[in-house]
């Protein structure tokens, strides 16, 4: 695989999003896909889904708010409410009323979290192993969480080839499926200290009061497609309760993956969410 091979089809655009310079990728026609990634990710992570997903739609996907090469925040926040706002600063600056979201992890509780605020705004909703279902305490509970915690930890403290690879191999359930190419391109992106700097902060952001509760999924209109790789983090029961809490919603469990599924099981993904959205 080449990143750039794939990519060839797709336009890198820079737009300023209420000051923030924002790197996106976009392509394709039809209606407007977006695509979130996740805590520490960037939107190479979206690389086995945007240009078979753009034969159907416009694909965008963006460098979160201080992820990849988009600036960091002047008030230097990254709760969710934060990154969410930049989100619609950049759909402001696209000049994109309204769009189909797909979020992975943190990318998917911002897309939930702009649901949930902005209903208007967000059509359909797909939710890839989404964080904010529990409370960090509650994930650290899990003693094979709080390992792979730990060890992917050391990417952000000290990014060296090996700790990115370790990093990104225990979001797989297949390690061997991770491809140099995209180690060598989230070590480039974690070498600035400012880049490490964001990732930490994400980590401590006070998201306490946007939790993804069934109290506040029961109030989310768009309908909504929740997909889980079968040695997600997130507990089974969990995830039911958070489908069951929704007005109009469902999920699928997808075999031969973890956190990644998108990247792991591309095709299975990609034709997944190309019969939700359309």
């Amino acid at each position: 695989m080449s990143f750039w091979r794939d990519y060839l089809s797709l336009e890198t655009r820079w737009v300023d999003a209420a000051g923030i310079r924002t790197r996106c990728q976009i392509g394709g026609s039809g209606a407007p896909l977006l695509f979130l990634h996740g805590r520490g990710g960037h939107l190479e992570t979206w690389v086995r889904n945007m240009p078979a997903l753009s034969q159907r739609f416009r694909v965008i996907a963006i460098d979160l708010l201080g992820h990849g090469l988009t600036s960091p925040a002047a008030d230097g926040q990254y709760d969710v409410a934060s990154l969410s706002r930049h989100v619609h600063d950049v759909l402001d600056a696209l000049q994109l009323d309204h769009v189909h979201v797909v979020g992975q992890s943190l990318g998917a509780w911002v897309a939930a979290h702009m649901a949930l605020t902005h209903a208007a705004r967000v059509d359909r909703l797909a939710l890839i192993e989404p964080a904010g279902l529990l409370s960090e305490e509650e994930r650290l509970a899990d003693p094979m969480v709080a390992d792979k915690y730990r060890t992917g930890g050391a990417a952000y403290d000290n990014p060296t080839r090996d700790a990115v690879r370790i990093r990104l191999a225990g979001l797989l359930k297949n390690p061997g499926d991770l491809d140099d190419e995209m180690v060598e391109i989230r070590w480039e992106l974690y070498q600035p200290a400012i880049a490490r700097d964001v990732h930490k902060r994400v980590r401590k952001a006070n998201n306490a009061s946007v939790l993804l509760t069934p109290d506040r999924l029961r109030k989310l209109r768009p309908a909504t497609l929740f997909l889980r790789g079968e040695d997600g983090h997130t507990p089974v029961d969990v995830v039911t309760a958070a489908i069951a809490a929704c007005p109009e919603a469902r999920g699928m469990t997808i075999a031969g993956a973890r956190q990644w599924p998108q990247y792991e099981q591309a095709a299975a993904i990609n034709a997944t969410l190309e019969t939700f959205f359309e």
